[in-house]
């Protein structure tokens, strides 16, 4: 794979259509070359771009480069959901119709569809039987597939994990019917290993991709590690991560599966640069970059390593004759306030500083246990938005990724995906319920309902983000509440009127 530059680009992709803006798909063609170039030098490239500046119209179109000039070019789309797995082919569709020029017969035929066949996979044992099929094409997956979900499989051969083992096992060796029977024994009874093995076992039967694009592929900041979510297990093992300890007797053919990986994420960075060397090292590419994970570097030199493989544009407006990021433009409202920038919300309702009070003190006996070592979990803080209790999410079989919170799939302990403090705040919830018919007051969700009361008359539209998914409901019914006695009021001046 040879690189390229903006003028052959330029003979077949035109991002000026459905954009407003000619320098914006100049950008957009220049993004589109890079990532081509660098898959092609390094094997690996990384759109960090903000939201809303095209990650996905960049990628599709250094596929459709490297399509063009590889017409048997065989593609994996891993996306986190199905929503955004049908997504992309709609968009695929889309760039091809409304982007590449001409029809070259190799990205675009002549009635303007995609000449790359495109393959919604719904489970792995789709994507084993869609690319036994065909030479090429570009198969769409996603995250949630890779997590197996299994029962518990201790027991006998009736336990419910032993038997979702047993059907999974026995229709993966249609496609390897060679496979060792000890690959897949179903005596164990530790489910990972039994996943570990049939992602093994899915290695052997899958070939080699000649691009892997893993769309917002933060979601893999955790790595291949012991305890992580089995799905990036899964996920690692199926690409055949050299880690993966395989015996080459029982899982011939096992290896790499992905020389060329383009990763996609607004936020590929949370914490650390290691969480960037994670993301690289479930498939493979991580050894490459291994100053990322060196904790004798400073950060600025870990991000001239990522400058090698990562391309990050941001959001910019012009105001004048300058071109201003956000940082520029935009004030932050970095501190509590909720009706006026940076006023601090102030507890000043007796009872809102009583229970608030005693939150702070369940959670920091919680914080404070030895086993917790004064250490915030990742789904740690439930109270920090709603005091409103909340059902406990445990695991089912077909999602691993089931929690409170955004993070819940990143830990494959259940108690933590829950949130530790989650129990604590539930029990405080339902002896206040119990003991005096209402909720538990919460300043912070109180401030805003306060702020969000007036748009029944003011007709101002609002947006709110919240990261615990009991809010939604405790945010309605406090809005609800507020709301109702302007409702029977206007009720009864009706009935007078009447």
């Amino acid at each position: 794979m040879k690189t390229i530059d903006l003028q052959a680009a330029r003979r077949l992709l035109d991002f000026s259509v459905r954009l407003d803006s000619e320098q914006r798909a100049e950008e957009q063609l220049q993004g589109a070359v890079a990532l081509h170039n660098l898959l092609a030098e390094r094997g690996c490239a990384y759109v960090a771009d903000e939201v809303g500046m095209g990650k996905t119209y960049v990628a599709l179109g250094a596929m459709a480069l490297m399509r063009h000039f590889q017409p048997k070019l065989r593609v994996l789309v891993i996306t986190p959901r199905e929503n955004i797995q049908i997504k992309w082919m709609k968009e695929l569709r889309n760039m091809v119709y409304n982007n590449v020029r001409f029809p070259d017969l190799r990205v675009k035929t002549l009635d303007g569809s995609p000449a790359i066949p495109m393959v919604k996979c719904d489970r792995l044992l789709d994507l084993v039987h869609q690319v036994n099929l065909r030479p090429d094409g570009c198969f769409f997956t996603r995250m949630s597939s890779f997590s197996l979900g299994l029962a518990d499989m201790s027991g006998g051969d009736d336990a419910p994990g032993r038997r979702n083992a047993s059907a999974l096992r026995d229709e993966l060796k249609r496609y390897i019917p060679w496979l060792s029977p000890d690959a897949l024994d179903l005596r164990v009874r530790d489910r990972q290993t039994f996943k570990d093995n049939f992602a093994r076992a899915l290695c052997c039967a899958l070939p080699v991709f000649d691009l892997v694009i893993v769309d917002e592929a933060h979601n893999l900041k955790r790595g291949f590690n012991i305890g992580v979510a089995a799905r990036n297990r899964v996920i690692a093992l199926a690409m055949g991560h050299q880690g993966g300890d395989a015996a080459k007797s029982i899982f011939r053919g096992y290896g790499p599966r992905a020389p060329r990986v383009l990763f996609l994420s607004a936020t590929p960075i949370e914490e650390s640069y290691t969480q960037l060397w994670n993301q690289l090292d479930v498939f493979g590419h991580g050894d490459d970059f291994p100053e990322l994970k060196d904790k004798s570097l400073q950060d600025e030199e870990k991000k001239a390593v990522a400058r090698r493989f990562l391309i990050r544009r941001v959001t910019t407006m012009k105001v004048g004759e300058d071109e201003l990021t956000k940082n520029l433009y935009r004030r932050e409202w970095r501190r509590g306030g909720v009706d006026q920038h940076d006023e601090p919300i102030r507890v000043t309702d007796t009872k809102q500083r009583l229970v608030l009070a005693l939150v702070q003190k369940k959670v920091a006996e919680i914080i404070g246990h030895e086993r917790f070592g004064n250490c915030f979990q990742m789904g740690m803080l439930a109270s920090f938005e709603s005091f409103q209790q909340t059902a406990s999410h445990t695991r089912r079989q077909d999602d691993d990724s089931a929690g409170n919170f955004d993070d819940g799939d990143q830990t494959d302990d259940v108690l933590e995906r829950e949130g530790i403090d989650v129990r604590g705040v539930n029990r405080l919830a339902k002896s206040y319920r119990d003991k005096f018919g209402s909720e538990l007051p919460h300043p912070k969700m109180d401030a805003l309902v306060d702020s969000l009361s007036t748009v029944w008359h003011t007709g101002t539209k609002a947006l709110v983000f919240v990261r615990r998914i009991a809010s939604v409901t405790d945010l309605k019914r406090k809005l609800d509440e507020r709301y109702a006695p302007e409702v029977q009021q206007l009720i009864q001046q009706v009935e007078q009127l009447s």
